[in-house]
């Protein structure tokens, strides 16, 4: 991942993730995982290939709003029979049983499973897949890969890399550069449908190493509560500049009635103040910026000082809930359903989470400059994992691909209903109103078979339980927001280094906190950041600007 702003959780991973993929040795709380790099490192040979070709599939039915590469389309309704077409020609062979490794976050599925039945049948082969708990996923696949006996399939989360990983890509996964890469991914449609971002986190050092699972490519935002925000102020928030954002904050805190502007949240032995946000608004750049050859990292510049001044600003004024050093992320979920917090920061999801009362309603506030100009939205990974495939022949590999490509099939499709609802009348019925409706037995085997894991089409948004305006503010966000995306320029990059450096990190993600709370001061920071540039930060950005290099 990138370089993430001290105290994170795990969404604020997964949306960092993009940046690069390598978080500077910061002990995550949302993963207890530290990757040391990119995902794209020093696994190939150093020669660029190029990213596929981005080619969207347009049949099926038409999106209540349209969506494009980083925008997510609309439905307000599930597609109906008649609008299905067929993404797959021909019917898939696959010689013998695929076995794969793949994560899941829900109960094991029933050993009889006629959802895997039917899977196994569309798809034209036998299944062995070993699927793990979200919470034993990062030890299972370390004793796996020790083991010698790789699956042909193994899903690489985007936020919890293993160490060294390039090298275990190069050692024991197929490149796919050859496959995949230009115009070579148009003998798997499907896969050429999903957009250029997701794909850039799967090129390491160059090489193409794997099928992305797309997200949308935005970082975090603010999410905000506009409906109690308009009844307080008389508007929706739309603040433009630092001052604009203040006077925001100070129209609707009232201490006595418990009500504060913005939360952050705890996030171990660190927090998160709203960091993404608030350095974008103060200009700082995504993880890293690239200066002509040289990188400087965020927390090297004054814009970085400026952004702890200003947070430290806001929280003497009362704004910030004062329990944030100790807020987790679901009680300030939980703030901002009950109107207690009124902005926190949060993953793009959250705008339409189908959790909250009803009544409730959710925005992100829109980036801006703090002086008023452009704003900025950090880049995410637009991918939750990639699989990789283990090394074979190429006959193999292709039968593996297809596989990936099936599996990719996009809304609307005969294959992507099937492999989202499965069977009519066993695992999902229709309703009058035209729902699509999971049945018992879907919801106890659809999900915890974890096909979703290793490959699918994009990101969609639709839902359901109807909440067309939380649909309509989520597209309208991502439309604005889109043009604002800055990526990191070590996008593609590893660092052995980054993955050591958790103490020095997590020591001086410390002090920047203790100057916040008003126990230290900015001297301190300032030499905080000195030492650790010398100590730990010097090593890390001449191990990416070698590969800068190499690959101009």
């Amino acid at each position: 991942m990138n370089d993430t702003t001290p105290g994170l959780s795990r969404r604020t991973f997964l949306t960092a993730a993009g940046v690069g993929l390598a978080v500077l040795g910061l002990g995550s709380a949302l993963t207890g995982c530290t990757p040391g790099g990119a995902t794209s490192g020093a696994a190939g040979s150093g020669a660029l290939v190029p990213l596929p070709t981005y080619v969207p599939i347009t049949k099926g039915p038409t999106p209540d709003l349209a969506g494009s590469a980083t925008v997510q389309p609309v439905y307000y309704s599930a597609p109906k029979e008649s609008e299905l077409f067929t993404s797959v020609s021909g019917k898939t062979a696959i010689s013998g049983t695929v076995s794969g490794f793949v994560i899941s976050y829900s109960p094991p599925a029933p050993a009889s499973n006629s959802y895997l039945q039917a899977a196994e049948k569309q798809l034209g082969c036998e299944l062995d897949l070993q699927v793990v708990p979200a919470d034993s996923f990062a030890p299972k696949f370390a004793t796996v890969m020790a083991g010698g006996s790789v699956p042909d399939l193994v899903e690489f989360l985007a936020f919890q890399l293993p160490p060294s990983y390039p090298q275990l890509l190069k050692a024991q996964f197929a490149d796919l550069s050859d496959h995949l890469s230009g115009d070579n991914v148009k003998t798997y449609p499907n896969l050429a449908n999903l957009p250029t971002p997701s794909w850039e986190g799967c090129r390491i050092n160059g090489r193409i190493y794997g099928v992305p699972v797309n997200r949308p490519p935005f970082g975090n935002m603010l999410i905000s509560r506009p409906d109690v925000i308009k009844d307080l102020t008389g508007a929706e928030p739309a603040p433009k500049t630092k001052d604009d954002f203040t006077e925001l904050c100070k129209a609707v805190t009232d201490a006595k009635r418990n009500r504060y502007a913005i939360s952050g949240q705890s996030n171990g032995d660190s927090v998160d103040w709203g960091y993404d946000f608030i350095g974008a608004m103060f200009g700082v750049p995504n993880g890293w910026e690239l200066k002509g050859s040289k990188l400087v990292h965020k927390w090297e510049s004054d814009r970085w000082l400026e952004t702890l001044s200003y947070i430290k600003e806001l929280k003497d004024a009362g704004y910030y809930h004062p329990d944030t050093p100790s807020i987790s992320g679901s009680q300030a979920k939980t703030y901002m359903a009950n109107g207690t917090v009124l902005m926190h920061q949060d993953g793009i999801s959250a705008i339409i989470d189908p959790g909250a009362p009803e009544g409730v309603v959710y925005d992100a506030i829109l980036p801006f400059a703090a002086d008023g100009g452009d704003g900025i939205v950090y880049q995410g990974s637009s991918m939750f994992s990639f699989t990789a495939i283990k090394q074979a022949d190429e006959a193999r590999v292709k039968e593996l691909l297809t596989l990936l490509n099936h599996l990719a099939a996009p809304y609307g499709s005969t294959e992507g209903f099937f492999l989202q609802y499965g069977v009519e009348g066993e695992h999902h019925t229709r309703e009058a109103d035209g729902r699509v409706v999971l049945t018992e037995a879907g919801s106890a085997q659809i999900g915890p078979t974890s096909l979703n894991r290793l490959a699918a089409a994009p990101q969609i948004l639709a839902t359901a339980v109807p909440m067309e305006e939380r649909l309509r503010r989520s597209h309208e966000w991502q439309q604005k927001a889109a043009p604002m995306l800055q990526k990191s320029p070590i996008t593609g990059l590893y660092s052995e280094t980054a993955g050591k450096t958790a103490s020095a990190t997590n020591n001086l993600s410390s002090t920047m906190n203790e100057y916040i709370l008003g126990r230290t001061d900015l001297d301190t920071v300032k030499s905080g950041i000195a030492s650790w540039k010398s100590s730990t930060n010097d090593k890390v950005r001449a191990e990416y600007e070698e590969q800068l290099e190499k690959l101009s």
